[in-house]
């Protein structure tokens, strides 16, 4: 069998700074992949808002390229699914026609912040907080500070229910991972009472489906904007998390997954959904596991240095002889956090010695690795299980000096695998229904496959305790607690 023969799966991932998509075979080689950026629109103080329709010809871009590279004949003819994951929270209101009716509010826009509490005062006993990051939070300050967007408004989406839309041309449809932060309970199949007491109508929310769920086929409008085949079997997505927790390579129970893009986000496989604290959520996978986590603003997009023309590999490279070090910082690009502590005006500091511009870069590795680990023990608090095994995802994963630090730091082996992708996730999502019969699992171990593991390194472990109470006492100073 000649490469133009194996069935393919697209997987496209919507992420804060640009679209990738790409190709891959059941056995999760990646035929082709492409690129498009995205910008921000203008705002000040919290909000955080992107142009819908830029995210739409970013997408038709990257199909486009994947067309070119692959060719338009017999191995283009093979694509048998396509599946889209975005960014959890971020919302789009469009109206009956589908068509945004204001910017989208992405994940960390920070404006609902006053409207959550207010919802959140109002919850029976025991009912799980919302706060700034959920989508039902950012759907209430539209409804309260826009009200004529709000009247305009038909539909509640998610960008990836929207790109998904896009593709079928059926509107009002959304998978359990995106519309958690909307108000949808997993466990008992049907919206929480959080969305009762915000009077959301029933007309605007979405009918809800399980990631990887066919909701559709490629329409003939989106065919001709993308280039792809009409009657391309179109399926449900997820959250970018759970996308890059797929992708990454966990499938058993105890295993976790650390996606290290712009921001950070925790994942552990459970066989049972637990009992959780504030700022943290789970979800369910088609394989009938469930994924207790969090996600925080702090992460490696935050990560800077000054020298010009140097590059992140080369700054590892500069800032590896310098830890354990005693400088200590907390990174966040703008005001606010949600996780592993929540405090609305938190914001960046750094304290200590920095020589240079490399122990600079040292100390903010070293705080990401910090925050890493402060997150996996909220999350054993409330009883989550948490191994031996961290899998890595996102950019940030390639780095084998961040990885090191983060296995001796957390006193965890430390996974990547070769793709550890939101997109390669979303593929695999696409190739659990169309090549693997429903099986999320079998999909998952046929198409990933270790290609470096970290293990923790006693010495440095005893090491980096010290640092990391440190760290600890510089937040807890400033109330970060």
């Amino acid at each position: 069998m000649t490469p133009s023969d194996f069935p393919m799966v697209l997987g496209v991932d919507v992420g804060t700074s640009g679209v990738r998509s790409l190709a891959a075979t059941a056995e999760g080689e990646v035929l082709s992949e492409a690129h498009a950026a995205l910008s921000d629109l203008p705002a000040a103080g919290s909000a955080h808002e992107q142009d819908p329709s830029a995210w739409w010809r970013a997408v038709c871009h990257t199909m486009q390229e994947l067309r070119e590279s692959l060719g338009a004949g017999r191995r283009w003819a093979g694509i048998v699914g396509i599946t889209v994951t975005s960014t959890s929270g971020s919302l789009v209101l469009a109206d009956s026609q589908g068509e945004p009716v204001r910017p989208a509010m992405l994940y960390d826009d920070g404006r609902s912040g006053a409207v959550a509490d207010e919802l959140n005062r109002r919850f029976p006993a025991g009912q799980a907080p919302v706060n700034a990051s959920f989508s039902l939070a950012k759907a209430l300050w539209v409804r309260q500070e826009e009200p004529s967007a709000w009247e305009r408004a038909s539909y509640l989406m998610h960008p990836a229910d929207w790109l998904t839309a896009k593709l079928t041309g059926q509107w009002g449809v959304g998978d359990y991972s995106n519309a958690l932060k909307l108000g949808y309970d997993q466990e008992k199949g049907g919206w929480n009472a959080a969305v009762g007491l915000a009077d959301i109508p029933a007309s605007m929310l979405p009918r809800v489906v399980a990631p990887g769920d066919q909701v559709g086929e490629v329409c003939a409008r989106a065919s001709e904007d993308t280039g792809l085949t009409p009657g391309v079997p179109v399926f449900a997505g997820a959250s970018d998390g759970m996308a890059s927790l797929i992708g990454s390579g966990a499938s058993e129970v105890g295993q976790a997954n650390t996606t290290l893009g712009t921001t950070l986000v925790w994942k552990v496989l459970s066989p049972t959904k637990p009992r959780l604290g504030p700022g943290m959520y789970c979800h369910h996978l088609p394989s009938n596991l469930w994924a207790p986590g969090a996600a925080s603003n702090t992460g490696p997009g935050s990560l800077q240095f000054d020298e010009a023309g140097v590059t992140p590999a080369e700054m590892d490279r500069r800032a590896a002889p310098l830890l354990p070090t005693s400088a200590q910082c907390y990174l966040l690009r703008a005001r606010g956090e949600r996780f592993p502590f929540s405090n609305p005006q938190a914001k960046s500091f750094f304290e200590g010695p920095a020589a240079s511009s490399s122990a600079a870069y040292a100390a903010q590795l070293q705080s990401l690795a910090c925050v890493e680990r402060w997150g996996y023990e909220r999350l054993e608090a409330c009883g989550v299980s948490v191994g031996t095994e961290v899998f890595s995802a996102g950019g940030a994963a390639a780095s084998p000096v961040l990885s090191q630090l983060r296995a001796d730091l957390m006193n965890r082996t430390v996974v990547r695998c070769a793709n550890p992708t939101a997109s390669f996730g979303a593929a695999i999502l696409a190739a659990g229904t169309a090549l693997f019969g429903g099986d999320l699992t079998a999909a998952i171990r046929s198409m990933t496959r270790t290609l470096e593991s970290h293990p923790p390194e006693l010495e440095a472990v005893e090491k980096f305790e010290e640092a990391y109470q440190l760290f600890r006492a510089a937040c807890a100073r400033r109330g970060f607690e």
